[in-house]
């Protein structure tokens, strides 16, 4: 496959080449002559549109905070990967990757993002399957700021994040780039689009990438996207969306494991090190990965098909039916732990309690951690279905005038996720491998597992929605949104005698089902005191179900902290988790130079569910144990954003974004029977993100002389320190990394590109034994016509 990608390549390159000396006169301008001619800048940004609020209004109208990332920033900048394009967008964060590979974000302090692909909810964000494949078909990425479940439904609290793909349009297009970097990663990729046939459109486009990756963690990817549009004239518009993706990944389980206790020798009771220390005598260069045995694929498949079709001058219907399938097969061990013992038979201890002594081996690691001593294997299946359809147009009530869509939308989510945790599920004598903390040896011994069981979850979920953007006149726009949702989940499992993924239904449980709903809102108001300036102010609500099920070995507590007793037979235990936001913020643009978008936020959540610890109860006459979990907590998050532009030359441009946030749990409701509860993880800060991201970039071309179409760029990023563990006061230090980045146009088509990553070869630890990248380099070839 690789050498057919590459040949295609190397073919369409040629081929370009003639077109472009015969058709002289249809030369396109280069990616970087586009990106900083001021003259193509839109000062008011009147061409800028929300892609998710499918309403044909200007983005400065609309009372939301945005940030957008553009095809050609992350072209510049050789970013493939979501987690580093969300560094370029202020206000999100990745949140912990685990394993090398699952991703998950979080937006303005809040938990799990969800994340959209164009427009359509990837049920995944919530789930298992999370490593997101490569950016090569993405126009562009949204990033709509505060509550968004008038946008996304359920669980959007912090915001959305948007997922932009191509189009396909009547205007010939076409680009190929192949790249070479560090560690042997090497990447193609081939884009084209224009005019078919008739009245059709295309787009397509081709990556492929492989390579040895950073202590040998990568991703080898392979992906197709495709679209064929027309345009039916009096009878509307079709597109017709497809895509696959077949990616290969390689986990990281990091280096030697911290250290579990304030460890002493035993011959002297000497001290040796604290607790949470990385180990004094390990290499944490040094891979400890079972490469023989582990194995993390992925395979994902959609198709979507839109129709839009113009009812009236002011009515417009749109249509869209998608589909999407994610399979994930999941074969690895997870971490590293101590050997540990009551008898001193190790040189080191530590003191589980005032009395208790723990004897552990700091010279070999064995496989798992001190949760899960075995690998892990699970294959989760995912399967979503949506349909939507929205009336969309404009309409004057006197001289005020409404932009407004009315919709509905139908999401059907179906998981199953294969399991292989029980007894038998595992063997082989790999199983029982130890390595050495230093120089371990990379073959291990072999190791196999099966499945036998399956757990199931499908989601059903309505909603209706009207968005309604007033004009009332050039100083004064307002947004008011309200939404229905109608949410229905179920759950199951099975057992599974043979080992395969699939189960029969005799063997499947009964289904506990939870059904909720909700109203969400968002109201907002935008004053223009000039048309350089503007001001907004907006307020808006979410809600996050609740899935739990009742149990008869859990005590209850209401949002009052009273015990109050579920339906035994299933349905809701607990109300939905809900909250709201306000903001305010300006947008500002001085003299066609300078872009300034600032907000200020509160977010607000109660009906938060914690696990308060357990009690014994009488329970027909018989003491019992029970664990107890509330719907107690109350939590705010508070911050705010700040994205400037700065252009002073027509080939210069400087942006910059800052965003803090800090979410901590501010309330836990006061019970009288279980008051020693209430004051648990009281105003604590969140851990695993950091409050405060930065990052600037700067690009310049040199516009004339001998290095004409010469230009550099140069970004860093920043984040501040990430707790692990707020009582031990455990944390990774705050990390400011730079890169850089030289290209040179040749005839406004072909550009040759070297990016530096850390460029000055910053040691620092992504996780806490997980060794960040060195300096590491890219160099590529693209063509552009």
């Amino acid at each position: 496959m690789k050498k057919v990608v590459v040949l295609a390549l190397l073919l369409f390159v040629c081929v370009g080449s003639l077109l472009a000396q015969e058709n002289d006169k249809q030369k396109k301008k280069s990616i970087t002559d586009s990106l900083f001619r001021i003259d193509q800048v839109d000062v008011m940004q009147k061409k800028k549109r929300i892609d998710l609020l499918g309403l044909d209004v200007p983005l400065r109208f609309v009372p939301i905070t945005v940030s957008k990332l553009s095809s050609q920033m992350l072209d510049r900048k050789g970013i493939v990967d979501l987690m580093d394009a969300v560094k370029f967008l202020p206000g999100i964060v990745a949140k912990d990757k685990q394993y090398g590979q699952f991703q998950q974000f979080s937006i303005r302090g809040q938990g799990s993002a969800v994340v959209m692909i164009d427009g359509i909810r990837d049920e995944r964000t919530l789930n298992n399957n999370v490593p997101y494949g490569d950016l090569a078909a993405v126009e562009s990425i949204e990033l709509l700021k505060g509550p968004a479940a008038i946008l996304a439904g359920h669980s959007a609290m912090g915001g959305v994040l948007n997922i932009v793909r191509k189009k396909a349009s009547p205007d010939f297009s076409a680009n190929a780039r192949i790249s070479y970097g560090s560690w042997d990663e090497r990447r193609a990729t081939l884009g084209f689009g224009g005019k078919l046939v008739g009245p059709l459109e295309y787009r397509a486009n081709i990556n492929y990438s492989t390579g040895d990756g950073w202590r040998e963690v990568n991703a080898n990817r392979f992906s197709v996207y495709g679209v064929l549009g027309a345009d039916l004239g009096k009878w509307g518009r079709i597109d017709v969306t497809g895509s696959y993706a077949d990616d290969d990944y390689t986990t990281e389980i990091g280096a030697a494991p911290v250290m579990p206790g304030d460890m002493f020798y035993v011959d002297g009771d000497k001290p040796y090190a604290l607790k949470g220390d990385r180990h004094p005598e390990a290499d944490y260069r040094e891979v400890y990965n079972d490469f023989a045995n582990n194995y993390m694929k992925r395979k994902v498949w959609d198709m979507s098909v839109s129709y839009v079709y113009q009812i009236t001058g002011w009515m417009k219907l749109k249509e869209r039916f998608s589909y999407f399938h994610s399979d994930l097969d999941y074969h690895c061990i997870e971490g590293l732990s101590y050997r540990t013992s009551k008898d001193p038979i190790y040189k080191w201890y530590y003191y589980k309690s005032e009395n208790e002594k723990v004897y552990v081996d700091l010279d070999t690691v064995q496989r798992g951690n001190a949760a899960r001593q075995n690998p892990l294997n699970f294959n989760p299946d995912h399967k979503n279905v949506n349909n939507t359809i929205e009336l969309t147009g404009k309409f004057e009530t006197g001289s005020v005038l409404h932009n407004y869509t009315l919709g509905w939308t139908y999401n059907c989510f179906d998981f199953a996720q294969y399991n292989g945790y029980g007894d038998g599920d595992l063997w082989g004598p790999g199983l029982d491998a130890l390595l050495p903390v230093r120089d371990p040896h990379i073959v291990q011994g072999w190791w196999d597992t099966k499945v036998s069981a399956v757990s199931l979850r499908t989601e059903r979920t309505h909603g209706i929605y009207l968005h309604n953007v007033i004009e009332f006149n050039d100083k004064w726009k307002m947004m008011a949104s309200g939404r229905v949702d109608l949410y229905n989940r179920k759950t199951s499992s099975a057992t599974i005698d043979d080992g395969k993924q699939k189960y029969e239904t005799k063997n499947r449980k009964e289904w506990k089902e939870v059904e909720t709903s909700a109203f969400t809102y968002r109201v907002g108001v935008v004053y223009f005191p000039m048309p350089e300036l503007s001001f907004y102010g907006s307020i808006s609500s979410y809600f996050n179900p609740v899935t739990t099920t009742y149990s008869p070995t859990v005590m209850y507590l209401d949002r009052k902290g009273n015990e109050f007793n579920p339906d035994e037979d299933g349905g809701e235990v607990f109300k939905p988790e809900k909250g709201y936001s306000t903001e305010v913020g300006v947008r500002y643009t001085i003299n066609e130079m300078v872009d300034i978008n600032a907000s200020v936020f509160y977010i607000r959540k109660y009906n938060i569910v914690k696990s308060l610890g357990d009690t014994t109860v009488l329970v027909d006459g018989v003491a019992t144990e029970k664990s107890i979990r509330g719907q107690v907590g109350r939590a705010d998050s508070r911050g705010f954003d700040i994205e400037v532009v700065v252009r002073p030359l027509p080939t210069l441009q400087v942006t910059g974004g800052l965003g803090w946030s800090d979410y901590r749990l501010r309330e836990i409701a006061e019970s009288g029977r279980f008051s020693k509860y209430k004051e648990q993880n009281k105003n604590v800060r969140a851990t695993g993100v950091p409050r405060t991201t930065f990052y600037a970039y700067a690009d310049y071309m040199i516009p004339k002389g001998i290095f004409k179409n010469l230009s550099f760029h140069l970004s860093g990023n920043f984040k501040d320190k990430v707790f692990r563990n707020i009582d031990n006061r455990l944390y990774d230090p705050a990390l400011w990394l730079m890169d850089a980045g030289i290209f040179y146009t040749i005839k406004n088509h072909v550009t040759l590109a070297l990016n530096v990553n850390n460029l000055f070869d910053k040691e620092y630890f992504e996780r806490t034994t997980i060794l960040g990248k060195p300096r590491n380099y890219q160099a590529s070839v693209s063509y552009t016509f």
